[in-house]
């Protein structure tokens, strides 16, 4: 796993709020229910996205979160820095060793540092507009295609 489980919940969290927002504010609660993540800890994570300007809160009856900024200007990383801080998952490799100086510390240093490269690049590098729209898309997949659950 690269992103941990806060990381996990905050960018799960901002696709939903990407994806079924009409300008109008989601309550946290919802997100909480649809994504399966506990309520309090969402709040927290949310007014962290708060404090860095990715979502904005509406107080009131009507109130909730909405995106600060266009789903367009959003990437993951920005989302998981905003919750964990600058990250480098290449400093421990994939067995957990100490790597920070780029040393081949194991037999999967070299190929953990390349696979991290390449994550940064493509993932970390989508748009929270993309992430929603793919999700959209495994969406209508499935709905297509629904798999038979074997008991």
């Amino acid at each position: 796993m690269i992103y941990s489980p806060t990381s996990q919940h905050a960018l799960r969290a901002m696709i939903y709020i990407a994806r079924h927002s009409d300008g109008s504010p989601i309550r946290t609660a919802e997100i909480a229910e649809a994504e399966v993540i506990p309520k309090q800890f969402l709040s927290k994570i949310l007014h962290g996205l708060r404090n860095k300007g990715l979502v904005k809160s509406v107080k009131g009856p009507g109130g909730g979160f909405v995106l600060a900024l266009p789903a367009e200007e959003v990437t993951m990383n920005q989302i998981v820095r905003a919750v964990v801080g600058d990250f480098a998952p290449e400093e421990k490799c994939i067995l957990g060793h100490d790597n920070r100086e780029g040393d081949q510390c194991c037999a999967l240093s070299r190929p953990w540092q390349e696979l991290c490269r390449q994550f940064e690049s493509t993932i970390g590098k989508l748009t929270l507009k993309e992430a929603a729209d793919n999700a959209w898309k495994a969406d209508e997949a499935a709905r297509d295609n629904p798999v038979e659950k074997v008991a």
